[in-house]
């Protein structure tokens, strides 16, 4: 029988791999084992030459991929420092293809700061076994050397492409118990999911809060399948720990919760219990409090949701005109515009302007300057208007905002020094008024030339405004060796003042010169393929800055606030001053199902949950239907996946 394209997709499925370890030897000399685990697969039997032709080229040339070498990596755990009964966290993603013996291959390393890792042991087990094994979980011993140390349990759950739901947290903890000895209490959670069979699944793991009694954790979510199955009616487990180096972490309370109990405001603050302690004593109260400032479910939106959903982008471009950049006068002025030439700041200008003005239904620009002195003035101003002569930052269209960077040239007096803190501040103002229901998000665009005077200032302006509605992009203009701009992109750990942090990623910097070298003359064609993409590298990280303030908010789309059961684009008002649309409870889109090829497989899994039950109003954000399917196949979310050049120096303690 003949398979075309999309028949053949329906035999594949995307999987998530949870595993744990039990009894693993000890090979370190004055601690325990740092154990993490290293996933590999290898596709077992051949693939007729008519299948490779019924499936087409793009999709053979992916298996074709696929099957190069015996083992392919697919990756690995994070570590988990003294511990040999380890549960991890990081979950394992691949792909099962249903008419395929695929074998997958579990190794366990204990880590090495230095050196190779020791290898604790492996094994071997096909995907088809876990899927089709009752709970969709098998238990296999780890062989080295031919001698068994200890066992690796691995649970495998289908997830899809589509929309998926999370829960979203926001928790704290007062008057815990003292557990250290000579200290305080280093706590941390655990969060586990309570299996069909009574058995516990650890769904997230928080850092622990080094000798505080009175904890406040990071915000984090949860995949709700990986929490509840789905059922947010299904209870799950909380417990904290006290935090001990040497693996033996002290339970200092537990509890049980809902997610509609958390999200309708039932279980604002429960109790941390300790078992043995009230069993052992009448008067035994609790362990501790346990509050959530926030919880309520999310679904994966994307930017687009955003954006169709009615959503704009609110510009304002921010020159320097300080004297760093060399007088107007002098041939190597980064402002010097010469004849049918335009400079790299009026480059910039319109690589990136031509793209973000789409995002806003009135195409207008909010252009300042900073770092110079105006005619009849001594002193160096910051964020005066381009429009010197009206007083009017409002520029219309890219054409607009050019002709007022040219009209600014002839009026100001560059000067300095170039201070960066008046600029994000005056931003961050102008975030803060924005209306709070998502439809207006500000973006801060930056030209200078790269000599910043005041660091520290700049930092923590960035810091603070990391809350607000608001993303700001530096492109750096000429030779500078732009040092400080890098610090202030902090791609690899969120910007810090004086101990404080930032809540999200905001600022995102770009070398000019890596698309348009200054002083060089490019013709038409090269000067059309640089400026796209000084403009993709500009504006790759606003979508998910932008997601992730919205997240961070529980806001929603629009359109899926305003109940519509699927995603249609809102007519954009050009009136800048954008009120607030109602909160109005969302509904899941309706999408065809398929039949996956784990149902076909006759799981063990259950599948007896509720299709559906009432919700009530969560803290802060409108609530999702809780309709689901009954099947075990229903499309679940990408869980996300741990850079892998980042694991050898993540640590779970």
């Amino acid at each position: 029988m003949r398979r075309n394209s999309e028949e053949f997709e329906e035999l594949l499925a995307k999987v998530v791999l949870t595993i744990s370890a039990r009894d693993l030897r000890d090979t370190d000399l004055e601690s325990v084992s740092d154990p993490f685990c290293v996933v590999s697969v290898m596709t077992v039997g051949p693939i007729t030459t008519k299948k490779w032709k019924e499936i087409g080229r793009t999709e053979k040339k992916l298996r074709l991929q696929r099957r190069v070498g015996p083992w392919r990596y697919v990756g690995k755990t994070e570590v988990i420092n003294n511990c040999l009964n380890p549960d991890w966290a990081t979950k394992i993603e691949l792909t099962y293809a249903f008419e395929e013996q695929q074998k997958l291959q579990f190794e366990v390393f204990d880590y090495a700061k230095s050196g190779k890792p020791t290898r604790l042991g492996g094994a071997n087990v096909l995907l088809h076994e876990i899927v089709g094994a009752k709970y969709n979980r098998v238990t296999v011993p780890l062989i080295e050397e031919g001698k068994r140390y200890g066992s690796i349990t691995v649970t495998a759950e289908e997830m899809g492409s589509g929309r998926q739901e999370s829960v979203y947290f926001m928790c704290s903890a007062t008057k815990l118990d003292r557990k250290d000895f000579l200290g305080k209490c280093d706590p941390f959670l655990k969060i586990s999911r309570i299996n069909w069979d009574n058995t516990l699944q650890l769904a997230y793991r928080t850092r622990y809060r080094e000798q505080n009694l009175n904890p406040k954790w990071k915000p984090f979510e949860v995949h709700i399948d990986q929490l509840c199955y789905g059922d947010k009616n299904r209870p799950f487990l909380i417990e904290c720990y006290d935090w001990d180096q040497d693996g033996n972490h002290d339970l200092v309370g537990s509890c049980t919760t809902t997610v509609n109990r958390l999200t309708s405001g039932d279980d604002v603050s429960l109790s941390l219990i300790h078992e043995k302690k009230a069993r052992k004593s009448r008067k035994y109260v609790d362990s501790g409090q346990l509050h959530f400032h926030k919880v309520y479910c999310w679904l994966d939106f994307t930017f687009l949701d955003f954006v169709q959903g009615g959503t704009e982008l609110d510009f304002t471009v921010a020159i320097d005109f300080s004297l760093s950049n060399l007088p107007l006068n002098d041939p190597s002025s980064l402002h010097r515009i010469g004849p049918g030439t335009a400079n790299q700041y009026e480059t910039a200008i319109r690589a990136i302007g031509e793209i973000c003005q789409f995002y806003n239904a009135s195409k207008v620009f909010n252009g300042f300057g900073f770092g110079a002195k105006l005619p009849k003035s001594d002193q160096t101003l910051y964020n005066f208007p381009l429009n010197i002569e009206t007083g009017e930052p409002r520029c219309d269209g890219v054409d607009g905002l050019v002709k007022s960077y040219r009209s600014a040239l002839r009026h100001v007096i560059l000067s300095g020094p170039a201070d960066f803190a008046p600029t994000i501040r005056f931003a961050a103002q102008r975030a803060a008024s924005l209306p709070a229901n998502g439809s207006k998000y500000s973006v801060l665009l930056i030209l200078t030339n790269g000599i910043i005077a005041d660091m520290e200032r700049t930092k923590e302006q960035v810091v603070k405004a990391s809350s607000l509605p608001l993303s700001v992009i530096i492109v750096g203009v000429g030779y500078d060796s732009f040092d400080e701009m890098k610090v202030l992109d902090s791609d690899n750990q969120l910007l810090s003042w004086h101990g404080r942090f930032a809540k999200r990623d905001i600022v995102q910097f770009v070398q000019m010169r890596n698309f348009l070298p200054p002083h060089r003359h490019l013709n038409e064609e090269e000067l059309t393929d640089a400026r796209e993409n000084l403009a993709k590298e500009v504006l790759q990280e606003i979508p998910i800055q932008l997601t992730s303030y919205m997240k961070s908010r529980g806001i929603y789309p629009l359109s899926y606030r305003n109940g519509a059961s699927e995603f249609t684009p809102q007519p954009r008002s050009t009136d800048s001053s954008a009120t607030s649309s109602p909160m109005i409870s969302p509904r899941h889109t309706t999408a065809e199902r398929r039949i996956s090829p784990l149902a076909r497989l006759g799981s063990a899994q259950p599948t007896g949950r509720p299709m559906s039950y009432t919700d009530t109003p969560p803290l802060s954000a409108p609530p999702l239907s809780n309709q689901r399917f009954g099947s075990p196949s229903r499309v679940r979310r990408r869980l996300p996946q741990i850079p892998g050049e980042q694991l050898n120096q993540m640590h779970i303690y």
